[in-house]
Formats: C-alpha cells, sequence, structure tokens
C-alpha cells in the first residue's frame, strides 16, 4: 500500500534547501570552487593556480568526511564525548552540514539531553528536507520530550519520503492508542528491518505489545530472536537493547536471565542513557519501578523459556 502524502515538511527548510542547486552546495559547499576550477582547466587547459584550488578544496571535503566518519565510529561504540569533540570540529569547518548536526543530535540523545537533541535535529531537517533518517530521529527526540502531535508528524513525513524507514513506523507504534493498530505497524516494519539492530528493537517492541494483550507464547518466540541478535548490535543500540530485553524477562518472570541483561547493558555502556536504570534494576530490581505498573514483583511461573531453533537469516548489511 502506498504512503499517502502528509502535510508539507513539519520543519520549514533553509531557504536554499527548496532548490535542487541549494540543497547540493549546502551538502557539498566544496563544490563552488570545485567546478569553477574543472571549467578554467578545460577551458584554459591545465594552470597550477586551478589545480591548486581544485585541490585544496577537495582536500578540505576528505577531512569533514573524515571526521564524521570517525566521530560515526566513535558513536557505534559508545564513546560519545569523542562523538561531541569531532562533529564539533567538523561543524566549525562548515556550520551549515546537515549531517554534523544529525550526528550531534542523536548523539545528545544517548546523554539524556533531549531538548538539545530536538533542536540539533530539527537544524539538520532545516538543511536537508528530503532525509528521511532525520525525520525519524527527531521524531523518536519527540517521544522521548512526551511531544506526541509533533513525533507523529515527523514519522509520518519520514514514512513519505522512505516506506522501509523502521525508526519511523517505531515511533508510529509507540504513539498508536489502539491496539490493533500497533501491531500492524511493528509486523509491517519487520520485513523492511534488515539490520540486526533495527529487528532486535522491532522484536522487543512486539514483544512488550503481546505480553500487554496477554499473548505470552507467542511473545516468547520473538523474545528469543531479539536475544540472539543482541551480540550482533553495535553498542550504542545495545545497551538498550539489553535493558530492554531485561524488563520484558522480568514480565516473564525470568529474574536471573532478566538481570544477565541489566548487567550487560551497564557493562556494554556504564555512561549511556540507560546505565542508571540498568544499575537500579539490576540492583534492586524492577518490582518499584514505573517501567512495569501492572507487572509488580514476578512470580515463579514454575517453568523456564525454552527458545526454539532460530527461523530466519538476518543480514549484517548495513
Amino acid at each position: 500500500m502506498a504512503t499517502q502524502p502528509p502535510d508539507p515538511s513539519p520543519i520549514p527548510p533553509h531557504h536554499f534547501a527548496t532548490r535542487w542547486l541549494g540543497r547540493a552546495l549546502l551538502q557539498t559547499p566544496e563544490l563552488v570552487v570545485l567546478l569553477p576550477c574543472m571549467v578554467w582547466i578545460k577551458v584554459t587547459g591545465w594552470s597550477p593556480v586551478a589545480l591548486t584550488f581544485g585541490a585544496l578544496s577537495g582536500l578540505w571535503f576528505l577531512a569533514r568526511y573524515l571526521l564524521l566518519w570517525r566521530a560515526w565510529q566513535h558513536f557505534q561504540n559508545g564513546h560519545y564525548h569523542k562523538v561531541t569533540a569531532l562533529a564539533s570540529t567538523a561543524h566549525r569547518m562548515y556550520p551549515y552540514s546537515a549531517e554534523v548536526y544529525w550526528l550531534l543530535g542523536i548523539n545528545a540523545l544517548q546523554r539524556n539531553r533531549i531538548k538539545l537533541a530536538v533542536e540539533y535535529l530539527q537544524q539538520a531537517c532545516r538543511l536537508d528536507q528530503d532525509n528521511p533518517k532525520f525525520y525519524a530521529a527527531l521524531a523518536a527526540a519527540h517521544v522521548l520530550a512526551e511531544e506526541t502531535d509533533a513525533a507523529l508528524r515527523c514519522a509520518r513525513y519520514a514514512r513519505y519520503l522512505q516506506q522501509s524507514m523502521s525508526e519511523a513506523t517505531m515511533t508510529l507504534s509507540n504513539c498508536a492508542k489502539e491496539d490493533r493498530q500497533i501491531e500492524n505497524y511493528l509486523r509491517a516494519a519487520l520485513p523492511y528491518a534488515r539490520r540486526p539492530s533495527d529487528r532486535a528493537v522491532i522484536y522487543c517492541a512486539l514483544v512488550d505489545h503481546l505480553l500487554k494483550t496477554g499473548r505470552r507464547t507467542e511473545a516468547v518466540s520473538y523474545l528469543a530472536q531479539a536475544i540472539r541478535l543482541a551480540p550482533a548490535c553495535p553498542p550504542a543500540t545495545r545497551s538498550s537493547l539489553h535493558y530492554q530485553l531485561g524488563t520484558l524477562l522480568w514480565q516473564c518472570g525470568e529474574t536471573e536471565m532478566a538481570n544477565e541483561q541489566f548487567r550487560a547493558s551497564l557493562k556494554v555502556d556504564p555512561h549511556g542513557l540507560y546505565a542508571a536504570k540498568a544499575w537500579r534494576a539490576a540492583t534492586l530490581g524492577l518490582a518499584d519501578q514505573a517501567a512495569t505498573p501492572d507487572c509488580g514483583q514476578p512470580q515463579a511461573r514454575g517453568e523456564v523459556i525454552e527458545f526454539a531453533p532460530e527461523q530466519e537469516k538476518v543480514s549484517n548489511s548495513a
């Protein structure tokens, strides 16, 4: 089913971002120097001046993207302060980079600085209104900021730009009010989730929904898939994933397995968004925490979860 166009972009675009040439120059400002140099060489032949300026603009471009690439590697490994330092250097080199604002935004989310993350991600969307991952990240930030209407607008626009954007589908499911609508969103997102981290997060959301609707047996099968995918996820994702797995196992009555997941979350990222929650859960349990208001202290069920063999092959492509 085709995605229906939503209202215009939730974030007013930068005046240069409304035309294709402006968007190209915003994303790659080095073209302002590089293209004239290429034309100069084409018309007049090899020129030392044109070669010098062309080489300098190319090196500037490579330096910026090398900084962003290295910052992304640090983010994947949970080194958030290094991400801030490298992304800030890239921002000083060029203050209109949408990728820099996006990286700073998702990094701020991991450090639990929600308001700052929203500001960064809004700026990223303003500079590049056609990138669905920016709007999906902004939608997730709005959810954490408890701004449901803004989250829905951004998630719908992200899915309009790219229907397979699983992060936007997760936001829509989080904001949905009807049980059937939530389940439909989550099941529809699974075929598009190629990365292990995406599939694991969707499995966890589906398990949570199934447990709330009393379908424990079906929930356990998806929980097994999520646990198998956890080691293949990057640390920035694996920390929150282990914490979610712990809360779901706790709801299933498997307190020992839950505590293992809480400890794993704390070990993977001791300074991340879920570090404090994981420490409290591993130390005190979830009986008195708001994360499980309807579950209370788990009761012994006299049964152990047995995971069935893995039924599907997961692609590791990014």
